[in-house]
C-alpha cells in the first residue's frame, strides 16, 4: 500500500506539471469521437504553429495524402518491414528456413472521427505542421540474442489500463462489464464535461490514476518504455526543426503516455537495417472491428460514426442512439425477423429507462443492445434471436469501405498488379463489383499468361478470381475462372509487398516460404511442384523435380504418399504440353505407388479420425490399378492389403482392407459375403461389430455391390435373423451409415435382390448382367462418375 500510495503521489505532481506546463499535452483514446470533438475544439482555440501526433516517425511524409480531398476514411497506414540481411537472427525463426529473410508488418488505422485524424484535419486548416513521434513498429522486435522473449508490438491502451487495480476497484463499484462500457460512461456519452480543458483534465487525472496502480514490470516488458523514450526524444527534435516554442507546440498521445519521464536517459532502440515500406491504404470498417481480431479494436465503429456525425451536428447523443436502433431493425427485417415500427419505440423507450436506472443522463451503446434483445427476442437469443444478433452486430460494425488519393502512388507490387491487369486483356476484372466469367485456353500464349497470372494471385492470396472446378470439366487446356473486384484486393497486395515488388516474384518467395515449411512429406513437395507448373515457375519446378524423389523415398505417411501419386498422375498427363520430363514422372509415380503399397500394413491401427485420409488413398490407388493394371505391380498392392487386414484389430479397417481386395477383383463379392455371414455365427460381443465391418466394406467397394448383391442380401438376411434386440439396436447406426454410403443406384440393386427374395418382385423381372468382369467394372466406374457428377445438380 505504501508504494501504491508513493507512485500515485508522484503521479500527481507529475499530472499537475504536465497540464500546467508550456508544451500542450492532449490524452486521447484511439477511435473516440467525444475525444476527436474536444480535441478539434482545442486546435481551434490555441492555434499551434505543431502538432506532434503520437504515429510511426517514419511515416510523417504521408500526413498530407491521410488529409488529402480525394483520401475517404477509413484508411490505415501501413508500414512494412523485411529483415533482408538477417540483423535480428530471427532467420529461420519468425521464417520458415535461414536462408528467408523475416517479414513484419502493422497497420495504423484512421477512422473519421479517430482523434489522430481530425487532428490532422484541423492542423490542415490551420495550416500548422504534423510531426509522428512515435517508434516504428520494426524497433520492438526482440532480436534472436534478446533473453526475453518477443514482447507484442504496440500493446493497446485500453489493455493497459483495464488491468489497473484503480480501474479494477472502480469497475466493482460502479458495475461496470467491460472497459468499453465504463469508457462510455465516463467521458464518451452523457455530456459530463463543459468544454475541453474540463475533458482533458478529467482524462489525464483517470490515466495517472490507472498508471500509478499498473505493474510496473508490464510497462517495462511491452515496449511502452521504449516508445516513450523515443517520443520525447522525437517531440524535442521537432521542436528545434521547426524552431518552435513549446508554447505554440501540442501533442496528440494515448492518455497512458502522458506521464513519460523525460529525465530517462535511457536511449531508444535503434531502428533495424532493412528494407521499409510505408503507405496508406483502404481500410474497412470491419478489419477496425474487435471480431477482425485487431488489438485495439472499436467494438462498434458504425455506432460510433452516428455518434461522430451527431455530435458535429450540435446533437444529443440520443439522436445516435436513435440512428443506430433504426439501422439494426431495417437489417433484422431483411433476415427475416418481423420487426415494427412499434418496436422501435419500444426499444429506444427501455434503453432510455436502463440508461435512468443506471444513473445516466443518455441511453449508451449497452443501454441500446440490452434493450433491443429485451424487446424483440421471444426466447433464447442464442436461437430464437440469432438473426436479431446477427443483425446488430452488421449495424454495429457497418461496412464502409474507404479510398486513398491517387496523388499518392503505388506500392511496386500493386503498380505492377495493375501493368498486368492491362497487358493481359483482365481490365474488365477490376473496379466494379459485378462477377466476371473468364474462360483461359492454355494453348494460346495469352491464355497461357493469363493462367499463369490467375495462380499467382491465387498464392499470393488475393481475392480477385478463384478456379470454377464445377465447370472446368478436367480438361486438359482449359480453365474457367469467376472474378470479382473487392476493395481486400488492394489490401492484401499492399501486405504482400513484403514478399517482392512483383507478382511473379512475391509468389515465388511464398512458394519457398511453403517448400520450407514441409520438405518431408512427399504430398507437400508434389503439391508444390503443381502449383509451380500453374504459376509457370519453370526454376522452382525443377527444384520440386529434383526434391521429390527424396520425399517420396523417405515418407512412411500413406495418406501423403497416395496424394503424391495423384498429383504425379496429373502431372504425367501435363508433361508433353508443360515441357516436363515425361521418363522421370513416370518413374516417381511407379516409386510413389510402391511405397505407399509398402506403408499399407502400417495403417493396420489408425485412430479412427485419421479413417477418411486412409479410406481416400486406398481408393485413388485401387481406381489407378484398375485404370492401369500393366503399369502398376498388382500383387505387390494385393499382398499388403492382406497383411493389412490379417493385423488390425479394427473391424472397420478390415472391412476396408477386404472391400479394396474386392473392388480390385482379388476377393470374390461372394467371398466378401460370406465374411458378413461369419458375423452370424460368432459370439454377440463379436458380431455386434457386423455394422462397422459393413461400413468399411462400403466405403470403398461400389463395384462388388453391384456384381455380388444377391450374396450380400443372402449375408445381410442372415446376419440379422442371429442378432438379439439389443445388438441389433447397438449395430443399427453403423449399419444405416454403411448404406447411406452407396449411390442410389447401388442401393437400389440391393433392394432389387430383397424385393425378390421376400416375392415382392419377379426375379425375371430383373435386369441380368451379361459381360465380362473387365466390362462389368468399367460400367461401374462409369455409374459412380455419373453418381458424382448427378449429386451436384440443383434438383
Amino acid at each position: 500500500m505504501a508504494d501504491a500510495a508513493a507512485r500515485w503521489a508522484a503521479a500527481k505532481a507529475r499530472v499537475d506539471e504536465v497540464l500546467a506546463g508550456e508544451l500542450y499535452w492532449f490524452p486521447v483514446r484511439h477511435h473516440s469521437p467525444n475525444t476527436a470533438r474536444h480535441l478539434r475544439a482545442a486546435i481551434e482555440a490555441r492555434k499551434p504553429r505543431l502538432l506532434l501526433i503520437e504515429g510511426p516517425a517514419d511515416a510523417t511524409e504521408l500526413v498530407r495524402y491521410v488529409v488529402h480531398p480525394k483520401t475517404k476514411p477509413p484508411v490505415a497506414i501501413y508500414s512494412s518491414y523485411r529483415d533482408d540481411d538477417n540483423v535480428l537472427g530471427l532467420n529461420g525463426v519468425a521464417s520458415p528456413a535461414e536462408d528467408l529473410p523475416a517479414r513484419f508488418s502493422s497497420w495504423y488505422p484512421l477512422l473519421p472521427y479517430s482523434p489522430e485524424y481530425v487532428a490532422m484535419q484541423a492542423a490542415a486548416k490551420a495550416k500548422a505542421a504534423v510531426v509522428f513521434v512515435d517508434l516504428p513498429h520494426y524497433a520492438l522486435i526482440r532480436g534472436a540474442g534478446d533473453e526475453a522473449p518477443p514482447a507484442e508490438a504496440r500493446l493497446d491502451d485500453d489493455a493497459l489500463i483495464a488491468t489497473s487495480s484503480f480501474y479494477q476497484q472502480l469497475a466493482d463499484a460502479a458495475g461496470y462489464r467491460a472497459f468499453d462500457e465504463a469508457w462510455d460512461a465516463l467521458f464518451e456519452v452523457g455530456e459530463r464535461h463543459a468544454d475541453h480543458e474540463a475533458f482533458r483534465h478529467d482524462l489525464a487525472w483517470f490515466c495517472a490514476a490507472a498508471r500509478a496502480t499498473t505493474d510496473p514490470a508490464r510497462i517495462a516488458a511491452d515496449g511502452t518504455l521504449d516508445r516513450e523514450r523515443h517520443m520525447w526524444r522525437a517531440i524535442q527534435q521537432a521542436l528545434a526543426e521547426h524552431r518552435c516554442a513549446p508554447s505554440d507546440a501540442m501533442v496528440v498521445c494515448g492518455g497512458f503516455h502522458l506521464l513519460l519521464d523525460p529525465t530517462d536517459d535511457t536511449p531508444p532502440p535503434a531502428l533495424p537495417a532493412g528494407t521499409v515500406y510505408n503507405t496508406v491504404a483502404p481500410f474497412s470498417y470491419f478489419r477496425t472491428s474487435e471480431l477482425s481480431g485487431y488489438g485495439a479494436g472499436n467494438r462498434a465503429p458504425r455506432y460510433y460514426e452516428a455518434l461522430w456525425d451527431a455530435l458535429r451536428a450540435g446533437e444529443t447523443p440520443d439522436e445516435a442512439m436513435v440512428a443506430h436502433l433504426v439501422s439494426v431493425l431495417a437489417r433484422g427485417r431483411k433476415l427475416g425477423e418481423a420487426l415494427s415500427s412499434a418496436d422501435a419505440v419500444s426499444v429506444a423507450q427501455t434503453a432510455r429507462m436502463l440508461a435512468s436506472l443506471r444513473g445516466r443522463k443518455h441511453a449508451r451503446f449497452d443501454d441500446l443492445q440490452d434493450a433491443v434483445v429485451t424487446c424483440c427476442c421471444k426466447g433464447d437469443p442464442r436461437e430464437e434471436g440469432r438473426h436479431l444478433l446477427k443483425a446488430i452486430g452488421e449495424a454495429s460494425i457497418g461496412s464502409a469501405v474507404g479510398r486513398v488519393t491517387p496523388e499518392l502512388g503505388r506500392l511496386p507490387l500493386v503498380h505492377d498488379f495493375y501493368a498486368q491487369i492491362d497487358a493481359l486483356g483482365l481490365e474488365d476484372t477490376v473496379g466494379r463489383d459485378a462477377r466476371v466469367d473468364l474462360e483461359v485456353d492454355r494453348r494460346d500464349p495469352l491464355g497461357a499468361r493469363r493462367s499463369a497470372f490467375l495462380h499467382r494471385l491465387l498464392q499470393l492470396g488475393v481475392p480477385l478470381a478463384t478456379r470454377d472446378d464445377r465447370t472446368a470439366g478436367g480438361t486438359l487446356f482449359k480453365e474457367k475462372w469467376r472474378a470479382r473486384w473487392s476493395p481486400k484486393v488492394e489490401q492484401v497486395l499492399i501486405e504482400r509487398n513484403l514478399y517482392g515488388d512483383a507478382v511473379e516474384a512475391a509468389a515465388v518467395a511464398m512458394l519457398e516460404e511453403e517448400i520450407a515449411r514441409d520438405p518431408a512429406h512427399a504430398s507437400a513437395v508434389t503439391a508444390l511442384w503443381r502449383k509451380a507448373v500453374d504459376m509457370d515457375l519453370p526454376a522452382l519446378a525443377l527444384r520440386m523435380e529434383a526434391t521429390c524423389g527424396a520425399a517420396i523415398d523417405t515418407d512412411r505417411r500413406l495418406a501423403s504418399l497416395a496424394r503424391a501419386f495423384v498429383d504425379l498422375d496429373v502431372l504425367r498427363k501435363h508433361a508433353a504440353f508443360r515441357g516436363l520430363r515425361r521418363d522421370l514422372l513416370d518413374d516417381l509415380w511407379v516409386r510413389a505407388f510402391r511405397r505407399a503399397c509398402f506403408t499399407v500394413p502400417e495403417a493396420a491401427d489408425l485412430p479412427e479420425e485419421e479413417h477418411p485420409e486412409l479410406i481416400g488413398a486406398l481408393s485413388a490407388l485401387a481406381e489407378s490399378l484398375l485404370a492401369q493394371p500393366d503399369v502398376l505391380d498388382r500383387a505387390l498392392f494385393t499382398t499388403n492389403l492382406r497383411s493389412a487386414a490379417a493385423a488390425t484389430g479394427s473391424q472397420t479397417l478390415r472391412g476396408v482392407f477386404l472391400g479394396v481386395l474386392a473392388e480390385i477383383r482379388e476377393l470374390p463379392p461372394e467371398d466378401l459375403a460370406a465374411e458378413v455371414a461369419a458375423f452370424a455365427r460368432a459370439r454377440p460381443e463379436v458380431l455386434v461389430e457386423a455394422g462397422a465391418f459393413l461400413d468399411g466394406v462400403l466405403a470403398v467397394s461400389r463395384t462388388s455391390v453391384m456384381l455380388g448383391a444377391e450374396a450380400l442380401v443372402d449375408a445381410l438376411d442372415q446376419l440379422l435373423r442371429a442378432a438379439e434386440w439389443e445388438v441389433f439396436v447397438t449395430m443399427l447406426p453403423r449399419l444405416r451409415h454403411a448404406f447411406e454410403r452407396l449411390h442410389a443406384r447401388q442401393r437400389d440393386a440391393v433392394a432389387e435382390r430383397v424385393a425378390v427374395r421376400y416375392g415382392l418382385r419377379d426375379g425375371e423381372a430383373l435386369v441380368t448382367l451379361e459381360t465380362s468382369v473387365g466390362a462389368a467394372l468399367a460400367l461401374a466406374a462409369v455409374d459412380r462418375r455419373v453418381g458424382q457428377i448427378m449429386s451436384q445438380w440443383p434438383f
